[in-house]
């Protein structure tokens, strides 16, 4: 038997509107390293999106190395296995691997190496140190990693989602091959058709298309996946998506924020699956839903007992999203919102957004973009497209988008 938690989608160093959000990651990590001695796992599976973007804060690259460090120190015997998602450079991902050989059992895999399919089989130990299951560790599938010749009369998504399937059936024989008597466990960063999105998918850079669960190793006998951020099983239950540990934006914030705790026996036995809710560090807050009138609204924040926020670090206060009705107008409001943002304890995210009563939760076209932050340039790229085409960018366009960012930041950095 083995025990493992599956968890994804922790986009350290994400900001939202500005407000570095590191400090709720680091409560987290630490409860997460709490959560795996207590429970004594065998393994940690991160299934993708560790970082926010391609180039994360230092400070984020060292949350993620201390914690890595950490881990090793509790729970010498157990295993970490990470797997870069498209928001992750999969070279920096793997950059740190000579230090993850020297601590032993801490397996970083940025990019999949199609000449070398077997790097990507992990055998996971069980508690008495002999292996009890096999991982598939494959990350995020970008296009150059997939062989997608049209064969007959396919189309390029079919002939996608083929060499998708292909990539996990050639490193899911080789464990078959190696010892058939251990379960495996599959891990991925993508979307599967019909899952439910929270609502923060949409702006990733580089999302992918939706493929066929089937597609995905079905010799599996659990696929922990990353990706969509709201959690959820797919196909016989297996298959299943652990949700970000807390919400990355407002929209996700009516769903539960979890990691699953993962037990498997032989082969072809259903896992055991439990969902742990993780504790929430920092509040968001959308004020309010429905929205209503600029004076009604600062007259409820002002009558409102905020002493409980009041009493917490200033960097775990609330992030508060104001929406409001547009009518009537308010025309001292970028004044009125900067006393509000003086005096109450919450972390208010960007301008106030207005809506108009007949189409209520609709932006009106004038909306403030920080070019300094992480998700600025790519925001431009979306509204821009929105308004030429009247739909989101393709996701093609929006990992080429990443990729040029990327390397602009290299070539700046000398």
């Amino acid at each position: 038997m083995i025990r493992f938690i599956h968890t994804s989608d922790w986009h350290l160093g994400l900001e939202l509107g500005g407000h570095d959000r590191l400090p709720e990651q680091e409560r987290f990590l630490a409860w997460l390293l709490d959560t795996c001695a207590e429970r004594k796992v065998d393994a940690l599976l991160v299934a993708g999106d560790v970082y926010d973007v391609l180039q994360p804060p230092i400070a984020a690259q060292a949350l993620l190395a201390r914690f890595l460090v950490e881990f090793h120190l509790r729970l010498p015997d157990a295993a970490v296995v990470l797997i870069a998602g498209n928001h992750d450079s999969g070279p920096r991902m793997e950059a740190p691997l000579p230090f993850a050989e020297a601590l032993g059992r801490i397996h970083l895999f940025g990019n999949f190496h199609p000449d070398d399919p077997g790097r990507h089989l992990v055998a996971l130990k069980g508690p008495d140190g002999r292996p009890a299951a096999w991982c598939l560790a494959i990350p995020f599938l970008r296009p150059s990693d997939l062989e997608c010749r049209l064969q007959g009369d396919e189309l390029p998504e079919q002939a996608r989602c083929r060499a998708i399937a292909e990539t996990y059936a050639t490193v899911a024989t080789m464990a078959k091959k190696e010892d058939p008597a251990l379960p495996v466990v599959a891990m991925g960063h993508l979307a599967l058709a019909g899952s439910l999105k929270a609502g923060s998918e949409r702006v990733l850079i580089g999302g992918v298309e939706s493929v066929a669960a089937a597609t995905i190793a079905p010799e599996a006998d659990y696929v922990a996946l990353g990706h969509i951020h709201r959690g959820q099983s797919q196909g016989s239950g297996n298959i299943r998506y652990c949700g970000t540990p807390y919400a990355v934006g407002f929209d996700e914030v009516r769903h539960p924020h979890q990691v699953l705790v993962v037990e498997l026996e032989g082969p072809g036995d259903p896992p055991r699956i439990g969902a742990l809710d993780v504790p929430i560090f920092a509040q968001l807050l959308r004020l309010y839903d429905p929205p209503e009138s600029w004076d009604q609204l600062e007259k409820r924040l002002r009558e409102t007992d905020w002493t409980a926020q009041a009493a917490l670090p200033p960097e775990l206060r609330a992030l508060a999203e104001i929406v409001y009705l547009a009518d009537p107008p308010v025309p001292d409001l970028r004044d009125r919102h900067e006393k509000l943002a003086r005096e109450l304890p919450l972390r208010l995210v960007g301008a106030p957004r207005a809506v108009h009563e007949e189409r209520t939760g609709e932006e009106i076209p004038r909306h403030r973009i920080d070019l300094d932050s992480a998700s600025g340039p790519l925001e431009v790229l979306q509204r821009h497209w929105l308004r030429r085409h009247g739909t989101t960018p393709p996701d093609e366009l929006e990992t080429c988008f990443g990729e040029i960012l990327a390397d602009i930041g290299t070539e700046g950095r000398g």
